[in-house]
């Protein structure tokens, strides 16, 4: 019997380490991507499109 609880604590340690290391790994990847937003709302108004080319008029 003692040789089910050994085996039984093993997969729960193993286990809690894989959960805790998930963790910490999910944590610094979303403080990495938090760093990149610095703001919510809509997006700022960028530089305005230039404008269309002038068509030359022929010269006679």
């Amino acid at each position: 019997m003692a040789f089910v609880i050994y085996i039984s604590f093993s997969a729960i340690l193993l286990l809690l380490i894989v959960a805790i290391a998930f963790y910490l790994i999910g944590r610094k990847i979303g403080r990495r991507e938090g760093m990149s937003q610095l703001h919510y709302g809509p997006p700022l108004a960028g530089m305005p499109a230039p404008a269309p080319p002038q068509k030359a008029t022929p010269e006679v």
